[in-house]
């Protein structure tokens, strides 16, 4: 619906229709539906498969553990500049939607990684003279559409359907308010201009602890569950 309101009121901008009939279009209210985050298992599964064998799967496990540990978007991590980053701070400068730039903490362990990746890896495209953190095959910068090819790839060898850099950012989102996270500071670290997408993962987080109640509740447990 937001799509054919764009295209409606470029329409009438343009002089194409003389009214823009779905200008007061009220949107569809769109159906609340709990995220699944990837799993501990599936995290492992994925990390297994990619391997270490080659330079490109050195690189993709990389960008699979930086996406999972920042909650980074794929266009976010394929624009990553070398001097975007402050390894000795755990920090990583990055160009979000709208033209806005922020600041992402790291953890140690991708700290370490992307280390490891620039000194063994990126190093040996130092020839291709680009200033990209991420390259491919020749030297040229990955994509965010190499990134999608990537994660699809990753989904298809997994046997994981819904896996996508996405999900790793909605992954990353709930496990840290379920590690004991705020809201504001994942605000900040995600980018987002409001609550709702925030306030989405708080939902999540609610029924993710109510489930994990009912199967550890201390009372149902010594007591068996006669419910």
């Amino acid at each position: 619906m937001r799509t054919l309101k764009a295209f409606s009121t470029w329409l009438h901008t343009e002089g194409y229709i003389s009214e823009n009939h779905l200008q007061n279009l009220k949107l569809p209210k769109a159906p609340s539906v709990l995220i699944q985050p990837l799993t501990p298992e599936e995290i492992l599964r994925s990390l297994k498969r990619i391997g270490t064998h080659t330079s490109m799967a050195r690189r993709n496990l990389t960008v699979f553990m930086l996406a999972l540990d920042t909650g980074l978007r794929e266009s976010e991590i394929a624009s990553i500049e070398l001097g975007d980053l402050n390894l000795e701070a755990g920090q990583i400068k990055v160009m979000g939607k709208g033209a806005k730039e922020r600041v992402v903490p790291v953890g140690n362990r991708v700290r370490l990684e992307l280390y490891a990746y620039i000194q063994k890896e990126r190093a040996k495209f130092d020839y291709a003279k680009s200033n990209r953190l991420f390259l491919g095959p020749g030297g040229v910068p990955l994509t965010a559409n190499g990134i999608k090819l990537m994660f699809s790839r990753l989904a298809r060898l997994t046997k994981i359907p819904r896996l996508h850099c996405h999900l790793c950012r909605h992954s990353f989102g709930i496990a840290y308010l379920l590690n004991g996270g705020d809201v504001f500071s994942l605000k900040a670290i995600l980018g987002h201009s409001s609550f709702e997408m925030v306030n989405h993962y708080l939902h999540f987080t609610t029924a993710q602890i109510s489930e994990q109640h009912r199967k550890y509740s201390p009372i149902d447990n010594m007591m068996g569950n006669n419910g």
